[in-house]
């Protein structure tokens, strides 16, 4: 299998992955990695939703940030510290995880609670990665082609990716003490 077969294979199973778990999510608006590209492109660096700034969240763990995040992206704890601040009044929210299902909580959790103009980045990094869109290190703000990925079954990002994720014994621990039930990677088994 050629480099864009596999991606477009990978490409398939994330939308396949995203629209399992989409329909318990109803009262979270989407908006695709192509359009937040291209209302990015449009804004010289700054995204926009129509006329309205957007401010795109990481709701992804700490230890995952720290690998990269979408270009001009905040972590959830930086944004709602600021939020409370009321710095983001007139602004969109675009929040993202790996594939969609924490963000999709996330955005039902702010427009319940907080009254927030919010919506889920529809397939998450994993979709961003495949739109063309870049990824930087927090930090630095450097360019990136490592994301972290959920799992080993969720290396999902074009092939031009570097996958990395979780390998800790402790994590596979406590993995084990949770029933089958509650493991929300199993609620995608293919």
């Amino acid at each position: 299998m050629s480099a864009s077969e596999e991606d477009a294979r990978r490409l398939a199973e994330v939308s396949r992955l995203f629209l399992e778990f989409a329909p318990k999510f109803p009262d979270a608006p989407e908006i695709t990695a192509e359009a937040l590209l291209r209302d990015f492109s449009a804004r010289d660096g700054a995204y926009a939703r129509g006329s309205k700034p957007v401010v795109v969240v990481d709701v992804r763990t700490d230890a995952e940030t720290r690998v990269s995040v979408i270009r001009g992206a905040m972590t959830k704890r930086a944004f709602e510290e600021r939020l409370d601040a009321g710095d983001f009044a007139a602004h969109a929210v675009v929040a993202y995880c790996t594939i969609g299902y924490r963000s999709a909580q996330y955005v039902e959790k702010l427009r319940k609670d907080r009254n927030v103009d919010a919506y889920n980045l529809r397939g998450s990094v994993l979709a961003w990665t495949h739109a063309g869109g870049e990824l930087e290190t927090p930090e630095e703000k450097r360019a990136t082609t490592r994301v972290h990925v959920f799992g080993k079954d969720w290396d999902l990002a074009p092939s031009a990716f570097d996958a990395v994720y979780f390998q800790a014994p402790a994590l596979s621990y406590v993995a084990g003490l949770v029933p089958d039930a509650l493991k929300p990677w199993r609620w995608f088994k293919k």
